[in-house]
């Protein structure tokens, strides 16, 4: 729809709206510049068409499978990843979105400096995780959908993750985190006999593959031992895992009874904004298991 337009140009191409409107609507893939006047008033705008075929879309599938089969991810099996997967014209975003989630982990992989920012002190890895949710939010595909929850539990934005049912592990731990801060009943069996088939295993970073069987792991008291073989890594934690990590642990450490460390983990997050409904409950709980 064009308003207040006297004369419009596609491509530098001078046509009439209509016209202009027919066009734009067939296009599928490609840059198109689109410039409006109306007498000394001149605006130009950039649409960026990328819809892709199912056809393309299997491919850049197929290309993330070989790169996942080969069991590595360095610079030269990006790569090869983009290389395959370029074949696939029209899925130029879902291939984009991929490699960029790639390079995020490859970035927080990183051996020498896993949290190295850039000149405006954003973190590199964080920054491609973000470039890769924008261009793959759109996308139905099972890649898609559990990089997509992989970054939103890395954020701890829960109720987005929860929503990632294909990707069954990430789903079950984030409606776990859910139902612990809304203060209500939780499910204390282990979460990981959900992990089959979820291709979540084969595309989380080493630090969130860590957190999600933590958070998978049975809070009855039977797997504390898991919990407590990652206390001591905590300080080297970003503040939103430390956040994961200290919840599971207070509700472990309870289970066996152990008060003084649930409570040094409860207390911790007795100040956010996020656990008022859980710490009026864990705090009940505590003085029952005391007592």
């Amino acid at each position: 729809m064009t308003s207040d337009v006297e004369s419009i140009t596609v491509n530098g191409r001078e046509t009439s709206t209509s016209e202009a409107a027919g066009f734009l609507a067939s296009v599928k893939v490609g840059v198109q510049t689109v410039a409006v006047s109306n007498g000394p008033l001149e605006r130009t705008f950039e649409f960026d068409f990328c819809l892709a075929e199912e056809e393309d879309l299997c491919l850049v599938d197929q290309a993330l499978e070989k790169l996942i089969s080969s069991r590595e991810l360095s610079l030269n099996a990006i790569d090869t990843f983009i290389m395959r997967a370029g074949r696939g014209v029209t899925a130029r975003r879902y291939r984009e979105g991929v490699a960029a989630y790639l390079y995020g982990v490859l970035a927080r992989e990183a051996v020498e400096d896993p949290g190295r920012v850039d000149a405006s002190g954003a973190t590199i890895y964080e920054q491609r995780y973000n470039s890769a949710v924008s261009l793959l939010s759109t996308f139905d595909r099972p890649a898609a959908e559990a990089i997509c929850g992989l970054v939103a539990l890395h954020y701890n934005q829960f109720e987005l993750a929860v929503r990632k049912t294909n990707s069954h592990r990430v789903s079950d731990v984030a409606a776990r985190f859910r139902s612990l801060l809304a203060g209500g009943a939780f499910v204390t069996a282990s979460l990981a006999d959900r992990s089959h088939g979820s291709f979540d295993r084969a595309l989380s970073d080493s630090v969130t593959e860590d957190l999600l069987d933590l958070g998978a792991t049975a809070l009855d008291g039977t797997q504390s031992s898991m919990v407590t073989q990652l206390l001591p890594s905590l300080g080297e934690l970003r503040p939103q895992d430390q956040f994961k990590v200290r919840l599971i642990a207070a509700e472990a450490l309870l289970a066996v009874g152990d008060i003084d460390g649930a409570s040094r983990h409860g207390e911790a997050l007795r100040h956010s904004k996020e656990t008022g409904a859980w710490y009026a409950g864990f705090r009940t709980r505590l003085q029952e298991v005391g007592r």
